[in-house]
């Protein structure tokens, strides 16, 4: 016997040493005090960081004392059920049996039974004695099902969708007109004066109308089925359906059909070369063939439909079918010679031979009905489908049914759990291989299919039977009507869709595997294999042999036991064997079922006829069978069953009186080949009442023995002989007959119990062999684990069948059948025990100071033999005992429960149910165990991350106590703690309310099962050396257990909420310290944008001010020291939600006071964390837009996206069946992570430390889900998420109006107020809900009602989000919300009137830029509708009417709308480069007020200028940045050295002087520092100048440049910076010799006009411009670039270009299409304008007005004879003078003026005049240009121009005298022009060289003939051309 260790020698002393100090009631009650499992040796670190969250232990109060206490007071009333335990917690019941059939299986006949058997037998009959409590599943219900949640809207859910086809279709509509509209839906209260005390109340009204009570609902622990620790529920022992396939057969067919058939099928695997399956018996015959060999007058059974179990499958499983025949005369190859010959055909020859065998058969049949004779075999693969196509045993699956051949290898069953996978498939068997008379039995059977599957060249050579044979498989998961067992009793169904006959198939068990009998069943298997009757003389060659089952030897002593087969008798008394034909040595291949009687005795025996069959009728016998010998087999061998092989002798002669108990060798008797054993048989019995180990049946027959006795001190030895028996026992057969033989130990262990050491000693080996035989169950690989670890039959006996056994009936009458030990007993109990430890000297010196005691007598209680057997095992059965304490605290427990039951009640107190020193016992149990597991951890390594997660474990078991919040105390009142000087009560925090919130000594103390968990989640949240298993599964644990009491109905009342969430206040300050560690979804815990962001090539240009760059970082950050490491994101948000579920059941009076404790920096700190809590919860977005015709539907692609939105819970599933709470998965997984973890724990957790491997069956498998079913878990996860982060937004609103209540203005506090501001801002902008925005804008309107300061004085960016953030609001597709966004804007405009109005429409105004550039066509709709209700609430408004407020709302609005409608439009149109421009131009101007923002809009433009190449509009862009920036600082600072303002810039372009228009607000602006930075002073307008100045010189604008720098130059002089000096003047000088070098040779640009007309031109319809383009541009370049660019857009074959310059009738267009109308134009200068516009640059800068001429007649032709060829002239005038910011300048004013046909000619001369002066006064001369004039003008084929005008308006004077000055006029224009001729050709001479002059001659000759035939013209005088009409 093993010693005890130093720490059971020390317990085991102040046990023995209490008894003499006091007294036997305390004696079993330690004596020293308790340790904490936390107090274990561990390594020490040397970071304080690293060192565990440690707090003083504490010793808990005395429950009981306080329930008392609580039950007495009168306030506790109403909270009973938190108090006290409920009187119906346990209910002990006896059930009756639960049966899988519907009549039970028990023996015919229960007389004459055994007592083995009988005990057997009630083992399997008896009633389920179960412990039921009342409340086990209050806290582990399923928490989803039945939800009955909210519809919740959200705007980025693509899937509702519904109000934007409603918003789509009136788009056009709103659009229009948008301050016309009145809005639908108008916040009534919200101009209403109401104190602000009033709207938070109404405010906290609607934010608690229906909430959800159920918070864990919504976010339920990883896998609700094993959340927490929960007692899982033993499956019943009554053989559960299991998983199993169905067989149905449909058909068997041959060729042709001449006799019946009958098929025997059974599963064979191949791989293990067994049957595993008994024999089916299949007949299909027609009824013709049926009623022929029907033997028997009862209707026929014939089943057609079979159900096989293949329990431990492999890959070679094989389905054996076998056909056989009546027997007839021939050969099995004769007779199966016309199956494979003969065909059924319609030809007479085909008949007549079928006819004839027809009826060769039905003769056959009718006089040889019972005997049969093999015929054809086939094996079919249920693992895989055969590969070669028309084979023999092909398997050609029908297309309907299955799929291909790879699905359907994916359906072998290769595990246990690959049944639910095999799909239904139905299999073609085309082939039969014919049957061999000497290869019968199963050996040959399984070589012929192993070598068919090699296809060896011998089997392709045989001859097959073709035939067709078809059946079904399929997956059954539970039993039908019309299903019977295989002993055929009918199955309890399940369902009723099945209307055929369905026979179990019984499957064999396999050897090493092993499960306990749990029915009745008494079965055996006959197999008869071989017969030699070769040394028989005479006739004995057609052998059949008859099988009987004899209780006697009399004539009628056959019973009726063999199991029928299909169509004949359920039982017959005879079974008769296949005959092999003229075989004088046959094999047998048959299997005879016999079903043994119960109370089996040494007459029944197995009787063996052998007959010799005659195939042909003989006149001399009637029967055709002849005996020809005789065997017998008894079944008992000294009561034992027989079974195995056995080989028998025939006797030739009858057989002799006794003969059945007679030996063989008797003499006398005629035995074949001189007693020679010619017979071989195989006996398996099937059998749950007889085992096969004869060492277990004397077990049996000593337990009986001993029993009878009353007593077991007069059987001892026979005890001792008996569990020596047992230790010999196979396991096998152990675990068979596991729960008979518990049964039979406990009661021992009951009955041995005596004060002898004799009795002793043998209860010892009795409790001994129980903790092996639950050691080797449990080390037992093959034994199936529940989920905890606990071997699933041994739960299942503890649970349904052990029952306490009853105690002596010789010693103690009825009435004292469940009394208590009496006083005296324990010392008796104690002495027995000391004489278990004699080896042990210190245990010896202790005992001789105790007294000694006689006379006792034993006990007769279970649960107190079992308590002290436990408490008082040493040495390695201690290990074994403690390694599976599991089981014998289940037994003690349902002891304990049943003894109450039945004596006492449930009603009695707790202190009187038992002996006052039982709790002692249980006590010293606990405590053993516990220091068990800390001796085995303090001796290993000091691995504290094993040692956390221990912790963790038992945490998780004790909070899984249905009782645990009773456990609690949570309503215990704050008392003074128990002890000395180190146990008093905290001071300070403890007294006060926030106290409650603090994990202090007082809170351990009252609460002390949920301080240890809230001390052990601090240590892990805040110790940074803590593993990621650890903190996950202590966070875990914490969301199990709130999850629990969520689901708890015993907690739904509010106030019992409140109480329960009262015992986790701590939380939310251990949460609050561990934020540093949680980790940040996005790293920015802020949804908010940039109110906008400058281009990357503006950074020049703009500097951003405070309010776009002012820092986006966190609140504060209150814990100091660095951090630890982060958790990940999911377990973050399980703490988070801890976290709120706390915030929400929490009493708001408590969170009032703890809020107003919490110093400011914790407050920061609560806002962070709240912060965190809204983007941890935000919700996720579904998809895409669904089509109109399937709205709320999931697409394609949300379906496709479910995996990836779930990965995240996959991974933790994934982990969680890793990390599992049991399986070897995870002791291998904490091997990896802790090194070492294999010496920790070596009697902890099941025994899984020993064989490590991966168990398919602790794993849960999923079946792969269809669409329907992924789309109907898609909308519930969407329905559920979407619920979740409104509640969780919610809980956070609640707390923010908590912090907004209790806040104030004071300066320490404003940034608190900032940070609800910040919290809130967020919250609001995130994915929200339409229900959360109404209540979040109605908190936003009560903080900035309070705290308007907040808003306008602090930092810009808090307006600047807000703004944003009521303007993204805006656009939403749902009126709802726009309301809500709409009334917030209306206030914050309203609330800043009088003091901040212009700085609330300047971020007003900011924002919306920003966010205009990124929003669509309908979006801008959305705003719009925003605006118009605005201006409602504005008419609404009676308190402003008499102020400005409304005059100025309206225009801002105007203003606003504009901005947006331009911004929006600029998205819509990224091709159209010169629309985009104008929309720049139209932003910017629109943002004239707000400089920053206008300068980036021109530089916007500036880049679009520089990518197109225009480079003046650009150099413009930048001087009216700079005019802009001059006119801000001139303002601002005044000095004499800075230009004043955009005014000295007019000499540039008088464009600029609108920069100065710049509102008053600047002031302001610049005082608050809003325009900050470098760009605003002088460096920026250097900057600014010195880059227009670039772009001037690029553009040839030299003249420019120095007006530049002559705005340049006065800065420098005035910082005296004369390298700058030396530069300008450089760079002026460079540009001086430019303008000299090339004045005459710079092209500035060409001009069209540009009419558009049509509809789809939108705002652009009936519209002119003037274009400017690049030089030397032609008419036809531009025109086609429109027309191509607009039929891109529009379509070809809807744009036209009009071709000529004439007024468009646009009654004449087609209204369908866009036309285009494209003029070339010129500068056009008045002539004192030409007095000023001297030089090139002159006449090519600030144009504003263009001339076009436009041909025309009088009849409606644009050309006609010239006198009547008339010509209009067109002066348009521009907005804007060119060149401008922008390429194109919309006209704003037209003139028209008509010249007559003369006038037209006078023009024309004038301008070809002006052409040849010009080029004649060119200096130097162009000699190219001057020749190319005088040829237009005197060449031989342009001079008839002049002298046909000549012609036709000079030849006669004008009859109208109002014409007489233009006659003149153009006489003097020829005159002219001849001059200039003659003055070009002059001056040709004098240039040209030698070799022109021929061509000098030919030109003064044309110029002599033009001269000559003018003159006469010329010479022509108008007499009166002076005088007046009066005269």
């Amino acid at each position: 016997m093993a010693s005890f260790t130093y720490g059971e020698k020390q317990q085991y002393r102040q046990l023995l040493n209490s008894e003499g100090d006091a007294g036997e009631g305390r004696m079993l009650t330690p004596q020293y005090k308790r340790t904490p499992l936390t107090y274990v040796q561990h390594t020490s670190f040397s970071s304080a960081r690293n060192m565990p969250f440690c707090l003083e232990p504490v010793e808990p109060l005395d429950i009981e004392v306080h329930i008392q206490n609580q039950l007495a007071d009168p306030e506790s009333e109403p909270f009973q059920y938190l108090v006290d335990y409920p009187k119906d917690d346990i209910e002990v019941t006896l059930s009756s049996r639960e049966y899988q059939t519907v009549t039970p299986a028990e023996p015919d006949n229960w007389n004459n039974l055994t007592p083995q058997v009988r005990a057997c037998v009630e083992t399997y009959t008896k009633g389920w004695l179960m412990v039921t409590r009342s409340y086990r599943k209050c806290n582990t219900e399923s928490r989803r099902k039945g939800l009955n949640l909210p519809q919740q809207i959200f705007e980025c859910d693509e899937s509702f969708n519904l109000e934007m086809q409603g918003l789509r279709s009136s788009a056009g509509q709103q659009a229009a007109e948008p301050q016309t509209e009145v809005a639908e839906v108008f916040i009534q209260d919200l101009l209403q004066p109401t104190t602000p005390e009033e709207v938070d109340l109404r405010n906290k009204e609607k934010r608690k109308s229906g909430r959800l009570t159920d918070m864990c609902s919504l976010y339920p622990p990883l896998d609700e089925e094993d959340a927490g620790y929960s007692r899982v529920i033993p499956q019943p022992p009554c053989g559960q359906w299991e998983q199993k396939l169905q067989f149905n057969f449909l058909e068997l067919k041959f060729e042709i059909e001449i006799e019946p058939l009958f098929v025997t099928l059974a599963l064979y695997d191949l791989k293990e070369r067994r049957k595993i399956s008994e024999n089916f018996y299949l007949d299909l015959n027609s009824k013709e063939f049926r009623k022929i060999v029907q033997t028997h007058d009862d209707a026929p059974c014939y089943f057609k439909k079979a159900i096989f179990s293949i329990t431990h499958p492999s890959s070679e499983i094989y389905l054996v079918v076998k056909v056989e025949k009546v027997l007839q005369q021939g050969s099995i190859a004769e007779c199966a010679e016309p199956y494979m010959t003969i065909k059924d055909s319609e030809t007479a020859k085909s008949k007549e031979k079928i006819a004839k065998l027809r009826f060769q058969a039905m003769s056959f049949c009718r006089r040889l009905k019972s005997f049969r004779m093999p015929f054809a075999w086939a094996a079919v693969d249920l693992t895989s489908p055969a590969s070669t196509s028309g084979s023999h045993n092909s398997l050609d699956r029908d297309a309907n049914t299955g799929g291909s051949g790879t699905e359907m290898r994916s359906h072998s069953l290769d595990s246990k759990y690959n049944g639910h996978l095999f799909r239904p498939a139905q299999y073609n068997l085309q082939m039969f291989n014919k049957q061999e008379e000497d290869k019968l039995s199963d050996e040959d059977l399984m070589k012929l299919i192993a070598d068919e599957k090699k296809t060896s060249t011998l089997l392709r050579r045989q001859r097959r039977i073709p035939g067709v044979f078809r059946f079904e498989v399929s997956h059954v998961t539970e039993a039908s009507t019309f299903c019977f067992n295989p002993e055929f009793l009918e199955v309890r169904p399940n369902n009723s869709e099945n209307t055929d006959l369905t026979l179990e198939v019984l499957e064999f068990p396999v050897s090493g595997f092993s499960v306990p009998h749990t029915t009745y069943r008494n079965l055996l298997y006959i197999y008869p294999q071989f017969l030699n009757l070769s040394n028989r003389h005479g006739s004995a060659r057609n052998i059949t042999v008859k099988i009987q089952f004899l209780e006697g030897e009399g004539p009628d002593s056959a019973l009726p036991v063999i199991f029928g087969k299909s169509g004949f008798a359920e039982y017959v008394n005879e079974f008769y064997t296949p005959v092999a034909y003229h075989s004088k040595s046959p094999f047998f291949y048959e299997e005879v079922k016999m079903k043994l009687p119960s109370n089996l005795n040494e007459k029944h025996h197995l009787l063996f006829t052998y007959y010799h069959v005659n195939c042909q009728p003989k006149q001399s016998q009637e029967a055709p069978e002849v005996p020809v010998g005789y065997s017998w087999f008894s079944m008992l061998d000294n009561g034992h069953l027989r079974s195995g092989s056995f080989e028998l002798p025939v006797c030739l002669e009858k057989l002799p009186h006794l003969y059945s108990v007679t030996s063989t060798t008797q003499a006398g008797m005629k035995l074949l080949d001189t007693r020679k054993a010619v017979f071989k048989l195989e006996l398996r019995p099937v059998s749950t009442i007889y085992p096969q180990d004869r060492n277990l049946e004397r077990f049996f027959s000593l337990c009986e023995s001993a029993g009878e006795h009353h007593t077991v001190v007069q059987q001892t030895e026979a005890l001792r002989q008996a569990v020596s028996a047992l230790k010999v026992v196979p396991m096998e057969e152990l675990i068979c007959f596991l729960y008979v033989v518990l049964d039979k130990l406990l009661t021992l262990l009951t009955l041995s119990s005596t004060k002898t050491t004799e009795g002793a000693l043998v209860s010892k080996e009795i409790f001994e062999m129980l903790i092996a035989i639950v050691d080797q169950l449990h080390s037992s690989e093959e034994m199936t684990k529940d989920s905890m670890g606990r071997n699933q039959s041994l739960a299942t006996y503890v649970h349904h069948l052990f029952s306490m056994p009853a105690p002596s009936e010789a010693e103690v009458t009825e009435s004292e059948k469940y009394a208590t030990i009496r006083p005296g007993s324990a010392t008796a109990a104690l002495q027995m025990m000391r004489k278990l430890s004699t080896s042990d000297s210190e245990v010896q010196a202790a005992k001789a100071s105790v007294a000694g005691g006689s006379g006792l007598k034993p006990s007769k209680l279970f649960h107190e033999e079992l308590a002290y057997h436990i408490v008082f095992t040493n040495g390695k059965m201690r290990n074994q005992v403690y390694r599976h304490l599991w089981f014998f605290c289940e037994l003690l427990v349902k002891s304990m429960s049943q003894y109450v039951s039945d004596t006492v009640g449930w009603n009695s107190p707790r202190s009187l149910r038992y002996p006052e020193h039982f709790p002692g016992i249980i006590y010293t149990l606990v405590n053993i165990a516990t220091e068990f597991v800390k001796h085995q951890l303090s001796d290993r390594d000091g691995n504290r991350p094993h040692l956390h997660d221990q912790r963790i474990d038992f945490l998780r078991i004790v909070c899984s106590h249905e009782h645990f919040v009773i456990l609690n105390l949570p309503l215990t009142p704050s008392v003074q703690t128990l002890g000395g000087d180190n146990q008093t009560q905290d001071a300070g925090a403890d007294e006060s309310t926030v106290g409650i919130f603090k994990l202090s000594r007082k809170f351990r103390q009252q609460h002390f099962l949920i301080g240890l968990l809230l001390e052990e989640i601090a240590n892990v949240l805040t110790t940074e050396s803590e593993s990621r298993l650890i903190r996950r599964e202590a966070v875990s644990l914490l969301h199990c257990l709130l999850a629990s009491h969520d689901g708890d109905q015993r907690f739904h009342n509010r106030g019992a909420k409140v109480k329960v969430a009262a015992l986790y206040h701590p939380l939310l300050d251990i949460i609050l310290n561990s934020l540093p560690v949680l980790a940040d979804h996005d790293n920015s815990r802020r949804k908010l944008t940039k109110p906008y962001s400058n281009p990357g090539d503006a950074s020049s240009l703009v500097i951003t001010s405070p309010v776009v760059t002012a820092s986006m970082n966190r609140h504060s950050a209150p814990i100091a020291g660095p951090p630890a490491s982060i958790m990940p994101a999911e377990l973050t948000q399980t703490v988070l939600f801890c976290f709120l579920w706390v915030l929400k059941n929490a009493d708001e009076a408590a969170l009032r006071e703890w809020i107003v404790d919490l110093p400011a920096q914790q407050l920061l700190g609560l806002l962070d964390l709240l912060d965190l809590c809204v983007s941890t919860f935000e919700y996720e977005v579904r998809g895409p837009w669904m089509p109109p015709d399937k709205p709320g539907q999931p697409s394609t692609e949300q379906i496709s996206s479910v995996v990836y939105r779930k990965s995240r819970d996959m991974k933790l599933r994934l982990e969680k069946t890793i990390f599992g709470t049991t399986g070897a998965r995870r002791e291998m997984m904490k091997r990896r992570e802790y090194p070492g973890i294999e010496k920790l724990f070596t009697g902890v957790n099941a025994g899984l430390h020993e064989k490590l491997r991966w168990r398919k069956d602790l794993t849960q498998w999923r079946q792969p889900v269809g669409r329907d079913k992924m789309k109907l878990e898609l909308e519930e996860e969407a329905l559920i998420n979407g619920n979740l982060t409104v509640e969780t937004n919610l809980i956070v609103l609640d707390t923010l109006e908590l912090l907004i209540q209790l806040s104030s203005p004071m300066p320490e506090l404003r940034p608190v107020v900032t940070g609800v501001l910040k919290v809130l801002i967020h919250s609001l902008s995130c994915n929200q809900s339409t229900l959360y925005l109404k209540d979040g804008f109605n908190t936003q309107r009560a903080f900035i009602t309070k705290f308007p300061e907040v808003l306008f004085e602090g930092e810009p960016e808090h307006c600047t989000d807000l703004c944003l953030l009521l303007l993204q609001r805006s656009t939403s597709h749902f009126e709802s919300t726009r309301t809500q966004a709409s009334a917030s804007l209306y206030l914050l405009m309203r609330q800043s009137y009088h003091t901040h109005f212009p700085k609330a429409k300047m971020y007003i105004t900011l924002t919306l830029a920003s966010l205009s550039e990124k929003l669509s066509n309908q979006d801008k709709e959305c705003l719009q509708q925003t605006l118009t209700m605005i201006l409602s609430y504005l008419e609404a408004d009676k308190a402003m009417e008499g102020t400005s407020f409304p005059v100025q709302v309206e225009e801002f609005l105007r203003n606003l709308n504009g901005v947006l409608c331009d911004t929006v439009k600029l998205q819509e149109s990224p091709q159209d480069v010169d629309m985009q421009i104008d929309l720049m131009y139209r932003v910017a101007k629109g943002l004239q007020s707000y400089v920053d923002l206008r300068l980036l809009w021109l530089r916007k433009l500036l880049v679009k200028h520089v990518q197109r190449g225009n480079n003046a509009e650009a150099a413009h862009c930048l001087v009216h940045s700079a005019a802009l920036l001059a006119e801000y600082l001139n303002r601002v600072d005044g000095s004499v050295h800075l230009p004043m303002g955009s005014v000295s810039f007019q000499k540039i372009s008088l464009n600029v002087l609108e920069e100065s228009l710049v509102s008053e607000d600047i002031f302001s602006m610049e005082r608050e520092g809003v325009w900050a930075g470098n760009m605003f002073s002088e460096e920026g307008l250097l900057k600014l100048l010195d880059e227009a100045a670039r772009f001037f010189n690029k553009a040839e604008f030299y003249e420019v440049v120095y007006e530049i720098h002559k705005l340049i130059i006065p800065i420098a002089e005035f910082h005296r910076n004369i390298k700058k000096l030396s530069v300008i003047h450089g760079n002026l000088k460079a540009t001086f010799d430019l303008i000299l070098s090339e004045d005459n040779k710079r092209m500035f640009g060409t001009y069209f006009r540009v009419g558009f007309y049509g509809s789809l031109f939108g705002e652009l319809d009936d519209q002119e411009y003037v274009y400017k383009e690049p030089a030397i541009t032609k008419l036809v370049e531009i025109s086609s670039r429109l027309e191509e660019f607009y039929k891109a857009m529009f379509g070809q074959d809807r744009v036209e270009i009009i071709k000529d310059s004439a007024p468009v009738k646009k009654e004449n267009l087609e209204p369908d299409k866009a036309y285009i109308q494209v003029t070339y134009v010129e500068p056009y200068f008045e002539e004192y304008e030409l007095k000023n516009r001297v030089s090139n640059y002159e006449r090519s800068s600030n144009l504003r007005r263009f001339i076009y001429s436009t041909p025309y007649t009088l009849d409606g032709r644009a050309h006609g004879e010239l006198s009547q060829q008339y010509k209009r002239k067109t002066i348009l005038t521009t907005s804007h003078a060119f060149p401008y910011i922008k390429t194109r300048i919309n006209v704003i004013e037209k003139q028209e003026r008509s010249l007559r046909p003369i006038e037209a000619v006078i023009e024309d001369m004038q301008k070809k005049t002006q052409e040849l002066a010009k080029a004649t006064s060119e200096n130097p001369p162009n000699l190219k240009l001057l020749q190319m004039v005088l040829q237009g003008s005197v060449g031989p084929t342009v001079n008839q121009g002049p002298l046909e005008v000549a012609q036709v308006f000079l030849s006669e004077i004008p009859d109208d005298p109002k014409l007489h000055r233009h006659h003149n006029k153009l006489r003097i224009c020829f005159k002219i022009f001849l001059k200039r001729c003659e003055d070009a050709l002059i001056k040709n001479k004098g240039l040209i060289s030698s070799e022109r002059v021929e061509y000098q001659n030919e030109l003064e000759r044309n110029y002599e003939a033009l001269k000559y035939h003018l003159q006469p013209f010329l010479n022509r005088r108008i007499p009166n051309l002076y005088i007046t009409p009066s005269q």
